[in-house]
């Protein structure tokens, strides 16, 4: 390989890696494709040590040729190696995608749209961050006189990129926006395209109506929906309610899809419970929907498949939407308590379920006990301060249910005083802002305590109480 120049080097990198992808597959027909079984047992499985240490080869020929590659082969090789999941690191600690993207950025100018797009793609496909090589590639496309030479799925890939790896750049959301609203219809862009776009909208709380509302208008206006997969539908409705963009129309088309369907073997739960959680969280009652979704569930001999999220927002959904489903809510439970022990449920989905089970008045002390024992004994107080809403929920669901567990109300008051005193260790809550200070006395008096000045004194440090 020493004897390869760039191209053929790049070659080889991305002709491995399409081998890879192709027999790293199901074990089927093995006996009338024996060339991809060979093949599958070199590079797949049990030998990915050895397909790790070739890429390595690979990577290491590449950095001093590196100042010779162009643009098409520097996103190519970058590329090859997320599609098979390398990494390769040299004797310097640095890997090669730091190279691909010192030697990269000068050369950004003359990328092509899906150069870009690969580039990206690949960075956090292998979870590279490199805050510098996305900041160039951004100010890159949003430079660009128009976008019109980006095809959906690059722009699609690009913005995905940047959502999962949490990098932000409000000026290329809203090239993109703009671009995209500036379309005269939206007819080129796959079902997938549309909803990983407002997917990453939502996740990176970029806020665009315009852009919410073109995509929402052209999939309303379709014949049928037949041609978006069951995770399509789902991103879709979970970004607009993330978002806050109501579009009732949208729902109600979605919605009549679901409904309409055989059955609902082909949603995941994820994709099941984000469904439930989106329109519950919108707003948008559809008691169909519901119901077709609780008595696929109620007949699931797959709930195992579940995990404590999925559990937590099916609950929360029903409930807040006002959609008590008895057998539901029951058959989630006896689920549940069959679990030798909670460990792999989070403090958020146990908030949920503590409030869900009380607020659509299903009364399940054994439930309640196993749920809030966990919780109790393993606290996230981090993943709680995501969101608010979930410590003040256990507190709702403990005052609810406070006939049958005989809680002491001074234990009530005490994990409350934890969650706002991690909050202002944690940095999350400024106590020398007024408006933190406001948010601790609301949260405390929505859960039934009015705190006097003293107590409010000793969850603030003593330099911020020249504010009060």
């Amino acid at each position: 390989m020493r004897e390869f120049d760039y191209r053929r080097l790049t070659q080889l990198a991305f002709g491995l890696a399409k081998i890879v992808r192709e027999v790293d597959g199901p074990e089927k027909s093995w006996n009338q494709e024996p060339t991809r079984e060979i093949l599958h047992n070199i590079l797949v499985g049990q030998n990915l040590q050895r397909r790790e240490k070739l890429f390595q080869s690979i990577g290491v020929c590449a950095i001093p040729l590196l100042p010779k590659f162009d643009a098409r082969h520097l996103a190519n090789l970058a590329y090859a190696n997320a599609i098979v999941g390398t990494v390769p690191r040299l004797k310097d600690g640095k890997t090669l995608f730091d190279y691909i993207s010192d030697t990269s950025i000068p050369l950004l100018n003359t990328f092509q749209p899906q150069e870009l797009a690969n580039m990206v793609w690949a960075y956090e496909k292998v979870g590279a961050s490199n805050p510098a090589l996305f900041e160039k590639v951004s100010k890159e496309i949003v430079a660009r006189n128009h976008l019109g030479t980006f095809k959906p799925q690059a722009l699609s890939n690009i913005l995905s990129a940047y959502s999962k790896l949490g990098v932000q750049s409000s000026e290329l959301y809203c090239r993109v926006a703009n671009h995209i609203v500036g379309l005269h219809d939206l007819g080129e862009f796959k079902p997938q395209a549309l909803s990983n776009i407002v997917w990453t909208f939502a996740k990176a709380r970029e806020s665009n109506r315009r852009l919410f509302q073109k995509i929402a208008d052209h999939v309303s206006r379709l014949n049928h929906l037949s041609s978006f997969m069951p995770q399509a539908l789902t991103n879709i409705v979970w970004a607009f309610a993330t978002a806050g963009e109501s579009n009732p129309r949208l729902f109600q088309k979605v919605a009549d899809h679901i409904i309409e369907l055989n059955n609902l073997n082909s949603f995941k739960p994820q994709e099941l419970s984000n469904t439930v959680w989106a329109f519950a969280t919108a707003g948008e009652s559809n008691p169909m929907l519901f119901q077709k979704i609780a008595n696929h569930i109620i007949g699931s001999n797959h709930l195992n498949s579940f995990n404590s999220q999925d559990f937590g927002n099916t609950v929360w959904a029903f409930a807040t939407a006002g959609e008590s489903h008895s057998q539901l809510f029951h058959r989630v439970a006896d689920h549940i308590l069959s679990f030798d022990n909670l460990s792999s449920f989070t403090s958020k989905s146990c908030s949920q379920i503590l409030w869900a089970y009380p607020k659509a008045s299903i009364v399940h002390t054994a439930l309640f006990k196993k749920v809030h024992d966990r919780l109790e004994a393993n606290v996230d107080y981090a993943s709680l301060e995501e969101d608010d809403r979930s410590a003040l929920s256990i507190y709702r669901s403990f005052q609810i249910q406070f006939g049958y567990l005989q809680e002491p109300e001074s234990q009530i008051q005490d994990f409350f005083y934890k969650v706002a005193d991690h909050k202002i260790r944690s940095n999350k809550l400024n106590p020398s802002s007024l408006q933190d200070l406001t948010f601790i006395l609301w949260a405390f008096a929505d859960a039934g305590h009015i705190l006097s000045f003293d107590e409010l004194c000793l969850l603030i440090p003593k330099d911020a109480s020249q504010i009060l």
